[in-house]
């Protein structure tokens, strides 16, 4: 998926559309986590430039303030450690298939997890993700 297929960004979509414009850099794909007790968000975007990681939450303690949206630039050679797991099983009295992937990365830190419990397109969209990162990363 890229940024602006997410439904969940709100504000920081039109924020992100246009830096990844100003920078002139192609998007590849992306992956929004929100937290759900404070809807803070992380972002990061696979482009032809790197990895940008984004970061968008209030200035202060307040959520119903301004809020602000902090990003880096991770060059494919820079990132280590990226690996795709992932664990299924089928439980046979059901023939329901369990599925759970996650994409990780030491530095910089990405933990990401979609599993088939979740909304119907989180394990494609993370595999989007998860494939055009595993093909720049050095």
């Amino acid at each position: 998926m890229k940024i602006g297929e997410w439904d969940n960004l709100g504000k920081a979509r039109g924020l992100i559309q246009r830096q990844l414009g100003e920078l002139g850099s192609d998007e590849y794909a992306s992956h929004v986590g929100i937290n759900p007790d404070n809807g803070r968000m992380r972002v990061f975007v696979a482009t032809d430039v790197g990895l940008l990681d984004y970061s968008y939450a209030p200035v202060g303690a307040s959520p119903t303030g301004d809020w602000i949206l902090r990003g880096q630039v991770h060059r494919w050679a820079s990132v280590r450690g990226l690996r795709l797991q992932t664990d299924a099983q089928l439980d046979e009295a059901t023939g329901r298939n369990q599925e759970v992937w996650r994409l990780v990365a030491e530095d910089p830190k990405i933990d990401l997890m979609a599993n088939s419990d979740m909304d119907e397109g989180s394990i494609e969209a993370l595999l989007a993700f998860a494939r055009s990162c595993l093909q720049h990363a050095a």
